[in-house]
């Protein structure tokens, strides 16, 4: 599956405010809620943050991909955020995070998740796709670049 096919306006969020890497999940959480992706916050969250335990999903250049996967998914989805502030993350350069990319996935979803998660990864690992979303100026911005990308 395509991340531009499970991008969402809905799920695009731009200048984010919040003060750190939990309040971000748990906005995006909300918006998860809010539109069907996830039946259960609490859980969902719990599924993530075992992740971010693993190891950081803050993989530098001001970008994190957190991931949940957890039976309280219904959907694939990526909630998208540009965060109105950087917020510490513990990245693998050490640098705060702007971009925040939030992956859920079904509980059977492995290699969709695998899938999923690879394409984001090598997707913003393009020098162009950085520079676009540097010079994002809105959630229509941030949209694009993505839908652009899939087809």
């Amino acid at each position: 599956m395509a991340v531009s096919k499970i991008v969402q306006p809905k799920l695009v969020k731009f200048n984010l405010v919040a003060n750190s890497r939990d309040a971000v999940i748990d906005q995006l959480a909300d918006v998860y809620l809010e539109n069907g992706v996830i039946s259960d916050k609490q859980k969902y969250i719990e599924a993530v943050n075992e992740r971010e335990v693993e190891g950081t999903t803050g993989i530098g250049g001001g970008i994190a991909i957190p991931h949940g996967k957890a039976e309280t998914v219904t959907k694939s989805a990526v909630a998208i955020a540009k965060l109105a502030h950087p917020v510490e993350w513990n990245a693998l350069d050490d640098k705060p995070v702007s971009y925040v990319f939030l992956l859920a996935i079904p509980d059977d979803g492995d290699n969709e998740h695998l899938k999923l998660l690879s394409e984001l990864a090598s997707t913003l690992m393009d020098d162009d796709v950085r520079e676009k979303l540097e010079s994002a100026s809105s959630k229509e911005d941030l949209e694009k670049i993505f839908m652009e990308r899939g087809n």
